[in-house]
Order: C-alpha cells, then structure tokens, then sequence
C-alpha cells in the first residue's frame, strides 16, 4: 500500500516539474514608481520693522567737459603728418669744374668751384599750408679778374663765402592741388625753363638767356635774382590737370623820386608805379606738373607733354614767349626735349635790349644704363630797344651726357659748348663737369 502511494507522489511531482518548464518566464517586477516632485513652497521672512526712510542723497556733479581745441592751434617744430605739421631739410651740393674761354681774350680759365650750395627747408602746416625756404651761395671760390685801377694791379679773387636767400615763399592749398595762392620771394611764371627747380635740370644749368630779361640788377636789385622776385601769385590746376594757370604780380622795377627818370611831377613820390603783371598758360596733354617747380626731367616717373604760353610786363617792358616740353617713355628708355621761344624787351622802363631767345634741348635717357645723351642749342637775336639799348647775335651749341645712377639725389654730368658772337674776335670754348647730391 505505502508503495503504490509513494509511486503516485513521484509520479505527480515529475508531471508539475514538466509543466512548470513549458510555461513562459514570469514577467519582471514592476519599476517602482517615480517620486512625485513637489513643488518648492518659497520661505517667507519673518515680518520685520520697516527701515526709515534715507536722507535724500545730494545731487551729483556732471563729468567736467571735453577741453575746447585752442585757437589757434599750435604749430610743432617736429614732423607731425597726423596733424599736418611736417619739417623737412635738404641739401644741395654742386662741385664743378669749369674752362672757359672769352670772345675777345685768348686761352681758358680754369676753376674748380661750387655751383651751388644749398640749405632747403620745406613743409607743411594743418595740412593746409605749405612752406619752402633755402639759401645759397653761388660760384663759391669762382675766380674772377679784377681790372686795374689807378691805386692797384689786375688782380684775381675768388667768391668768398657767403649766404643770400634765394626762395622764401609760402603757399595756401585753398582747394587742394586744383587752387593754390603763394606769397613771397619767388620764380615768376614766366617760361618753362624759368619755372624749373635747380635740382631737376636736365642739362648742367638753365639756358643762357633764361633769365635774360631780369638778369644782374636790371630790376633795381643790389645783386643778380637768378630770376627772383617778391610778390604774389595764384595758381590753378583745372579739368584733371590739363590746364596749369598761374598769373602774379611782382614787385619789378620801383620808381624813382626822380620826375624826369619817371615822367612825373616834382612832388612825385618814387615806387608809387604799378606793379610787374607776369602770367603762364599750360596745356597738359598728359600727366600734370602740380609742383611750384617744374623739372627738366621726371626720369620716367611722369609722362609729360605741354604746350605753354607766357607774358611779363611792367610799364614799357615786355617779355612774351611759348614753350613745349615733353618727357616721355619710348622704347626701352626716357625722351626728354623741350623748346622755349621768348622776345623782350626794355622799351624805356628797363636798359634790356629788344631781342629774341631760342633755347632748346633734346635728349634720351638709355634705359639700363641711366645714361642720357643731350644736344643743346640757344640762339639770341640782338636788337635796338626804344630806350636805345642795343645787343648783337650770340649762338650756343654743344652737348654732352648725364649719368643718373641715384636719379636727381646724386648725378654727373659733363657738357661742351661752343658760343659764337657776331663782330667778336673769335668763338669760345666752354667745358662743364658737374657733380649733384641733393636731398629734400
């Protein structure tokens, strides 16, 4: 009996076991639920006494204004180009050696000399206002004969040194470079070689009849001008540099208290005439010359070709001319040339003779080599002025080769030239070497 019953308790328990395995496994518990958030309830101080009310705070000071700008501003000695002060100084050294001959005397002088030596100021002030000053003194130590006189010999002296001014003007960019007005002690506008600055000419020197019609003291001056006179002039560049004008008026020859000399009365006060009128017109057809001076040569920075008119008078004196100048890149290098034709003359105002000038240079400045050939030529006409001051024809020509190796700060140059008078004895030699340095 306990074994049939034991049998049947085995065979129950295998019979659940099998079961049991055939069922899927039980699900997994649950996740156990979030917590719930709850919301923060804002802690509310304690009441507390009211504070009294603070004493009304004083007004407060306003920031101290912006100090006004001075008027006038101030100017500084130093260069300043964020304000439109600037300073600068220059040099200008010319060493030379000379032989010349005479018309009426055999042989040559020899000399060793400066041409010129230079010191340059130059600037700007507020950007507005421009400024240009320098001193020299020319030919120093140029040996030249002394005649005899009844108490010494012939001797021969050489120009000792000294200083004279030669420009001293200032100028008002009244509307940039399109309108300018200069004051002071100046070139007139007169031709284009006239109008040129020392340091930039193309040849050694100016023309020989450049300066013609106001040279040594024609105009009253204790010395030669070298061109100079004090004055003012206004100068406009108009229709994008195409047309340079420049009219002036000039201090020229002052009258005298002398009534015959001036065609006055005998209470006629001297320096009471009129005023030297000088004025030039140029056609730019390229680039324009905005400077005060003009220069012989822009070595290829500028491309130049103008046409230029010119008139000075004063009472009897005249002086009109034409100019064409051309500097320009042709081929591997620099065309340069440049005619100036002028007449003049004294009338009865000044003891200048009536006479014609032509005066040019032609020249190519060898790209690579900085090395120009130069041919030269002046002719001058002589005649009687109605003052009955009389000159006779003179021809000039030669030539000779520039080297530029630092462009117009250092150069040399060594030129020959033959001068013929009509009536003189013979022609005359004349032989220039010539070193620059120049900075500005």
């Amino acid at each position: 009996m306990m074994s049939r019953i034991s049998l049947l308790v085995c065979a129950l328990a295998l019979t659940a076991g099998t079961v049991r395995a055939q069922e899927a496994p039980p699900a997994p518990p649950p996740p156990p639920p979030a917590p719930e958030i709850v919301p923060a309830v804002p802690v509310v101080p304690s009441a507390t006494p009211p504070m009294a009310e603070p004493p009304p705070a004083a007004p407060m000071a306003p920031p101290p204004a912006a100090p006004a700008p001075a008027w006038p501003p101030s100017v500084s000695f130093k260069s300043e180009p964020s304000s439109g002060n600037t300073l600068k100084l220059g040099l200008l050294v010319q060493p030379q050696f000379q032989m010349l001959g005479s018309n009426s005397l055999d042989g040559n002088a020899y000399n060793l000399y400066i041409r010129r030596t230079r010191l340059l100021v130059a600037g700007t002030l507020f950007g507005q206002f421009e400024y240009f000053f320098d001193t020299d003194y020319p030919n120093l130590f140029l040996a030249t004969n002394d005649a005899p006189t009844a108490t010494a010999n012939a001797t021969t002296s050489k120009a000792t040194p000294g200083m004279n001014i030669q420009d001293a003007f200032i100028t008002w960019k009244a509307y940039g470079d399109m309108v300018k007005f200069d004051a002071g002690y100046m070139l007139p506008p007169m031709a284009h070689n006239a109008v040129q600055g020392a340091t930039t000419l193309y040849s050694w020197d100016y023309f020989a009849f450049t300066f013609l019609s106001t040279a040594n003291t024609l105009l009253g001056s204790s010395a030669n001008p070298v061109g100079r006179d004090a004055g003012v002039q206004g100068r406009a560049l108009l229709m994008d540099g195409h047309i340079d004008l420049r009219i002036g008026l000039f201090q020229g020859l002052r009258g005298t208290d002398q009534p015959a000399a001036m065609g006055g009365t005998a209470t006629t006060l001297g320096s009471n005439n009129f005023f030297r009128a000088t004025g030039r017109l140029q056609i730019n057809l390229l680039d324009a010359e905005p400077g005060f001076f003009y220069a012989g040569t822009y070595l290829g920075k500028k491309k130049i070709l103008s046409l230029g008119i010119t008139g000075d008078t004063q009472k009897s004196y005249h002086y009109y001319g034409g100019d064409v100048f051309a500097d320009l890149p042709l081929g591997p290098g620099i065309f340069t040339a440049q005619v100036n034709l002028v007449h003049m003359t004294g009338g009865t105002f000044i003891a200048l003779a009536k006479q014609t000038a032509l005066m040019g240079e032609v020249g190519y400045n060898i790209g690579g080599f900085n090395l120009s050939p130069i041919f030269r030529f002046e002719q001058l006409w002589g005649g009687t002025s109605s003052g009955g001051v009389t000159s006779v024809d003179q021809t000039r020509v030669g030539g000779g080769v520039a080297f530029w190796p630092y462009g117009h700060n250092s150069n040399l140059k060594a030129f020959y030239m033959r001068d013929t008078v009509t009536g003189s004895a013979h022609g005359a030699n004349q032989v220039n070497v010539q070193w620059q340095l120049y900075f500005l």
